[in-house]
Order: C-alpha cells, then structure tokens, then sequence
C-alpha cells in the first residue's frame, strides 16, 4: 500500500484562496479531484433491498456504505471511507472519500449497512436482535438487519460499480384470512417474535452472529387496518436449518396470549441466503392453517410486502384445539 501526501490541486487552490467555508472545501475537493472514486450501487440480477417507502427503489435515502480500495498500491489515507445516499446518488459521509490507484486494477470490497457503534464489515456481521421498526434512522429500524457485500475489481473510470447481494433470509408470515368466529372482531396483534435457525447454514467468507448471542429476534408488526386485517410479520433471519419441533415465530396479542407455530418442512429444509420467504396463514378462533409457502428472490417490494415467489408448497394443519398440547406460551398451532 502505497503512502503519500495527497493534496488535490482544487483543495490546494482553495487553501490558497483562503476564502470558502469548511463544507465549501469539503465539497470542492471531492468534487474536483480526477482521482476521486465516485460510486454507482445496485442490487444483484433482480433483487433490491426492499425499502419501506413503496416506492421500488433500491436504496432509502440517508443509507450509507463503507468501501475500501484493497489494492496492494491503494493510498494510506485514501483507500477506505463511508458513503451516503442523497438524492439519488452516493456522496461521502463526512471529510473523507477513496481514490483511485492510477494505471492499476483497483479492487474494492463494500458493505451494507454502516451503522454507529457497531463493528460489522466486509467479512463480519452481527444481527440486530430488535427489528419491530419500519422508520429508516430508527434504531431498531428492519433495514438495519438487512446484510449485503460487494466487491469489484475496475481499474480508473468516471465511477466504481458495485453490486451488492443478500446475504440473509427475509421471512413474512402473512394473515390471509379468519375462521367465521371472527367475522364481527378481529385479535388484536404486536410485533412478533421469531426464532433464530437452531442450525445457522454458513455463508462463504461470511461471520454472522446474533446480537448478544440471542436465539430470537422481534420482528416488524405491519398492520392491515382495513376490515380484513390481513397483517404481516417480518424479519430477517440468518440462514440454517430448524429442528422438526423448534418454535418458528409467535404470533404476539395484546394481553399477553401467543399464538405458536412451529417450524415446517420447509423450515427443516432451511432458510437460504438471499432468499424470500411468505407463509401464509389462515386464523381460526383456536388454532390455524398455513395454506401456503412461497420462496423467491428478495424482491421489489416494501418491507411489508412477499418475495418474488418462484416456487410454492402447501400444507394444513387442523383448526381446532382438539389434540393439541400447550406451553407457558400458548397453544401450539403447527408442527
């Protein structure tokens, strides 16, 4: 790695000039400077990372990346830096951006998301235990969860394309429709709880762990206000594998009561990294019937919304609390 000191001839101009402000140095440089690398970002083949504003765009505004030059000949001081989605393009996140090594292939490795306190990167990534909002900068925002890399290999141009891929599984369970004993009232439901993979399936070159080593993540609660109140439940898991007994996700009401639904084939199957998954299910007074599983690629949809699906597999189980066993939780509802 190369080290130098590194003046562009528009910042030295505007020292000399001794009159810009701050942010108009900032600006300028980056701005100005032929070695600078701007950035074009997409998702991989058709997928996007689904944002909550409806709109289909990639990206919300305000996301941000890291991106590093891991060039042998990258500059020291130059080759890693934060960038920002504003207004439909990526800018610098502060004073610092990376240049291009001239005359060279440059390669770069990039992640999403940049979030302050954490440590994730290219290689590592820890999984938000608290995903039960849909409000971009919030804290507990459902984006946050959602991990994805790029690397390029380009040499100097007017900008570095990356594309970037998913690398975990997005899950919905989605209320399709209620049993007669709820025709004049519907349950009252809360973000929901899902259970981490007892069998996490590895993702090359990839670290992932679970915020303070949990095994359940609260998902995002998207309420259907409309008299069918057909809501959904979302998250975003890592990949792996449930056991034929393990709870899958329960469904939260007010005042305490949980509806259970335990993991299905095609739980014990596995979650697969960048995939999309929506389960269907239809509510009875005591129990219910997941009519359906769709599987696909993360698609163009908002955050309350299903995958693409590319395959589906249907299976039933019974209505009723007629056989069925109880927890301190709740009923169990599928096996």
């Amino acid at each position: 790695m190369k080290i130098a000191k590194y003046i562009p001839a528009a910042a030295l101009a505007l020292v000399l000039a001794g009159c810009q402000s701050e942010d108009d140095f900032i600006s300028s440089d980056y701005a100005n400077d032929p070695m600078a690398v701007h950035i074009r970002a997409g998702i991989e083949a058709l997928q996007t990372r689904v944002n909550t504003t409806g709109t289909g765009n990639a990206w919300d505004e305000n996301d941000q990346i890291s991106v590093t030059n891991t060039s042998p000949e990258a500059i020291t001081g130059k080759d890693k830096a934060v960038y920002k989605y504003n207004g439909g393009t990526w800018e610098p996140e502060g004073t610092d951006y990376i240049v291009w090594s001239d005359d060279v292939e440059n390669t770069f490795e990039a992640y999403y998301p940049v979030v302050e306190g954490k440590t994730d990167s290219y290689t590592q990534f820890e999984l938000p235990a608290d995903q039960s909002s849909n409000t971009p900068g919030a804290a507990n925002y459902i984006g946050r969860a959602d991990y994805m890399t790029a690397a390029a290999s380009q040499s100097k141009s007017d900008a570095l394309n990356l594309t970037f891929k998913h690398h975990l599984a997005k899950v919905t369970v989605k209320i399709s429709g209620y049993g007669n004993q709820y025709a004049t009232q519907k349950p009252v439901f809360q973000a929901p709880t899902f259970t981490v993979p007892t069998t996490k399936t590895p993702v090359s070159g990839k670290t992932l762990t679970v915020a303070g080593n949990g095994t359940t993540v609260t998902g995002l609660f998207s309420e259907d206000t409309s008299e069918e109140a057909k809501h959904s439940f979302t998250a975003v898991l890592l990949p792996g594998k449930y056991a034929a007994d393990d709870t899958f996700v329960q469904l939260n009401m007010e005042g305490g009561t949980s509806l259970i639904v335990k993991a299905n084939e095609q739980l014990t199957n596995g979650l697969v990294s960048g995939k999309a998954y929506t389960f269907n299910v239809t509510v009875g007074k005591n129990g219910a019937t997941i009519n359906s599983v769709t599987v696909g690629d993360w698609g163009t949809d908002d955050w309350t919304e299903s995958g693409t699906a590319d395959a589906a597999l249907s299976f039933s189980i019974q209505t009723s609390t007629d056989g069925l066993t109880t927890d301190s939780e709740g009923y169990i509802l599928a096996d």
